[in-house]
């Protein structure tokens, strides 16, 4: 059982979303081959759902450009909460890392449950990105920009939900493309078939480029904040 996960893939379009979108398949597919899959989990009536994402990129790759990912579960997982890491190569030249906090959510309760004890006893790779997080972002006053629409079909993933990358994809929308090389993505709550987005972004704020926080009715169901990676 390899512990360190490699795919190519074409990226379909560039920016932030489309690179999450070979990150999301290369972590599927890893997961499948460890014995937690989403069939896996659906068995048990549970699901994978993402918690939070760290993106940091040299650049971002074009449209079509042929990219290696690498994925492994990192040493960082612990209790309810699996950390996987990710590198992007191009021509086997670093582009771009990633790291990923998951959940196993019962999807009856829509509560997260404990990992499997065999994947918190893996012999995690001696290996980590640099990648760390920061406190999600409650920014104030008036935003810069202010959107809404609905959810629709095409933003919903498996678990009846909008998918994580659906998210980056409107916060990429509203900005008019990535607005910085690093990304932080909280998914706090879940919208759903039909419910009203609300899209609030502000500009330049306590250092980040962008921060854009996502709303469903009263409830925050993520917050994004963008800012110019710095990786040496």
């Amino acid at each position: 059982m390899a512990l360190i996960h490699s795919i190519r893939a074409r990226l379909e379009r560039p920016g932030a979303a489309g690179l999450c979108r070979l990150l999301e398949a290369a972590a599927g597919e890893h997961a499948a081959l460890l014995g937690v899959g989403i069939g896996d989990l659906r068995r048990e009536g549970r699901a994978w759902m993402l918690a939070r994402l760290g993106l940091r990129a040299r650049r971002w790759p074009e449209a079509g450009e042929e990219l290696e990912i690498l994925t492994w579960p990192s040493r960082r997982s612990a209790g309810a909460r699996a950390w996987r890491e990710f590198e992007v190569l191009s021509g086997g030249a670093p582009v771009a890392e990633a790291a990923t906090v998951w959940l196993i959510v019962d999807l009856e309760r829509r509560r997260p449950v404990r990992l499997p004890q065999f994947l918190l006893e893996l012999p995690f790779p001696a290996r980590d990105t640099g990648v760390e997080f920061t406190d999600a972002p409650a920014p104030g006053g008036a935003p810069s920009l202010a959107a809404q629409w609905r959810v629709q079909p095409a933003h919903l993933d498996v678990n009846d939900h909008v998918n994580n990358v659906t998210y980056i994809e409107w916060g990429e929308q509203e900005a008019g493309g990535a607005p910085g090389t690093a990304l932080q993505a909280d998914y706090l709550g879940e919208a759903r078939l039909g419910d009203p987005i609300l899209c609030l972004s502000w500009s330049q704020w306590e250092g980040r480029r962008w921060v854009q926080v996502i709303l469903s009715g009263d409830r925050t169901c993520a917050a994004l904040q963008w800012w110019q990676a710095d990786i040496r």
